[in-house]
C-alpha cells in the first residue's frame, strides 16, 4: 500500500504534464495543417465578394487583409508561446467580426452572407476543448444577432425564418464538428500516449521526427534542434530484486521527475523498456548539455521509492544544413553507448 502512495501524486501530475503537452502539440499540428485550407476559404470569400463588388463596393478588402494579417500573426508567434491557444483564439475571433462586418453592409438580417458564420463554427473542434466550443458559440451567436436584430430588429422580424436557420445550421456545424474532433482526440491519446508512464509513445515520436526531418538548421541560437537519448542504468537489477512492480513504479517516478526538468516545448518520449528520449527544439548545444546534467542531476537525487536510480545520457545536436533526424538519433545512441562504457551515471556528446 505505501508503494501506491509514494507514486500515485507523481504518476497523476506527470499525466497530465504530457496530456497538456500533447494538447499543445495538437494545437499547433492542426494550425499548420490547416494554413493552406484557410487560406483557400479566404480566397473563395475574396473571390465571390469581387463578383459582386460592384453592387456593395469593395470596402471588404481592408477586413479581408486584417483577418489574414491576424492568422500570420499568430502563426508566428504560437509556435514559440507557452500558450498557443491565446495566439489561436485571437486570430479565431477575427473572422466572426469580419463576417458580422460584411452582414452590416450588405442588409443585415437579409444578407446574402449570413450563413457564413458556419465557417468559423466548423472549425471550432479542430481548434478548442468543450469550454472553448461553447464559448466560441457564444461568441459567433452574439455577433450575428448584433448585426441583425441589434441593426434592425423590423427587419430581423420579417427575416426570422432565415435567421433561425442560420442559427441551426452554426449549432449543428459545432455538434458535428466537436463529435467527430472528439473521436479524433480519443484515437490519438490510445495511439500515441505510453500507458505506464504517461510519456508519448515510439508511434508519437515518429510523428514528431518527421516533422523536424528535412527543417532547416543552423548555429545560431533558436535554429538547431538536439536529442537526449536516456538509459536507466543497471534498471535489470530493480526488477529482478524487487520485482516488476517495484520497476513500473521507478518508471513512473523518473518519467514525472524528468518531464519537471524540462522546458514548455520540449517533448518526451518512451522508446523501449527503460529507455526515454527527448527532443529539445531550438536547442543549441550549450542548452543541450545543461539540460541532460539537470535530469540525470534530479534522477539521482529522487530515489523514487527509495530505490537509489541513475541515468546515463547521449546527447545530439544537429549541424548546419537540412536536418536529418535518423543521422541525429544514431548520434544520440552512439553518445548514449559511450556514456554506458565509461561508467554510466553521465553525460556523452555526440560528435557530428
Amino acid at each position: 500500500m505505501r508503494l501506491h502512495d509514494d507514486i500515485s501524486r507523481p504518476t497523476a501530475e506527470s499525466l497530465a504534464a504530457v496530456r497538456n503537452d500533447a494538447r499543445r502539440e495538437r494545437l499547433i499540428d492542426m494550425e499548420v495543417r490547416l494554413r493552406p485550407y484557410r487560406l483557400g476559404c479566404f480566397v473563395i470569400l475574396a473571390l465571390a465578394l469581387t463578383a459582386v463588388g460592384s453592387e456593395i463596393g469593395w470596402w471588404w478588402i481592408a477586413p479581408l487583409l486584417a483577418g489574414l494579417g491576424g492568422f500570420a500573426v499568430a502563426d508566428s508567434f504560437m509556435r514559440s508561446s507557452r500558450h498557443p491557444g491565446l495566439w489561436v483564439a485571437t486570430a479565431w475571433g477575427i473572422l466572426p467580426l469580419l463576417l458580422l462586418d460584411a452582414i452590416v453592409v450588405t442588409g443585415g438580417a437579409d444578407s446574402p452572407v449570413l450563413m457564413w458564420f458556419a465557417l468559423p463554427a466548423v472549425t471550432l473542434g479542430v481548434r478548442f476543448d468543450p469550454r472553448g466550443m461553447a464559448i466560441g458559440t457564444a461568441y459567433i451567436l452574439a455577433l450575428m444577432l448584433v448585426g441583425t436584430v441589434g441593426l434592425d430588429p423590423d427587419m430581423a422580424s420579417v427575416h426570422r425564418q432565415e435567421l433561425i436557420a442560420a442559427v441551426a445550421l452554426v449549432l449543428s456545424a459545432v455538434i458535428l464538428s466537436g463529435a467527430l474532433n472528439e473521436s479524433d482526440r480519443a484515437h490519438r491519446r490510445r495511439s500515441t500516449i505510453d500507458p505506464l508512464t504517461g510519456l508519448f509513445n515510439r508511434s508519437a515520436l515518429d510523428q514528431r521526427l518527421s516533422e523536424l526531418d528535412g527543417q532547416v538548421a543552423g548555429e545560431e541560437r533558436g535554429s538547431s534542434h538536439a536529442l537526449l537519448l536516456c538509459d536507466l542504468d543497471h534498471f535489470k537489477r530493480v526488477n529482478d530484486q524487487l520485482g516488476h512492480a517495484a520497476g513500473d513504479a521507478v518508471l513512473q517516478d523518473v518519467a514525472y521527475t524528468m518531464r519537471a526538468v524540462l522546458r514548455a516545448g520540449d517533448s518526451i518520449y518512451r522508446v523501449g523498456g527503460e529507455e526515454i528520449l527527448v527532443v529539445l527544439p531550438g536547442a543549441s548545444k550549450d542548452d543541450a548539455v545543461g539540460i541532460a546534467e539537470r535530469l540525470r542531476r534530479a534522477v539521482r537525487e529522487r530515489r523514487p521509492v527509495g530505490v537509489a536510480v541513475t541515468i546515463s545520457v547521449g546527447v545530439a545536436v544537429s549541424k548546419p544544413g537540412l536536418l536529418d533526424t535518423e543521422e541525429l538519433v544514431g548520434l544520440a545512441d552512439a553518445a548514449l553507448y559511450s556514456a554506458k562504457a565509461g561508467g554510466r551515471d553521465r553525460v556523452m556528446i555526440g560528435v557530428n
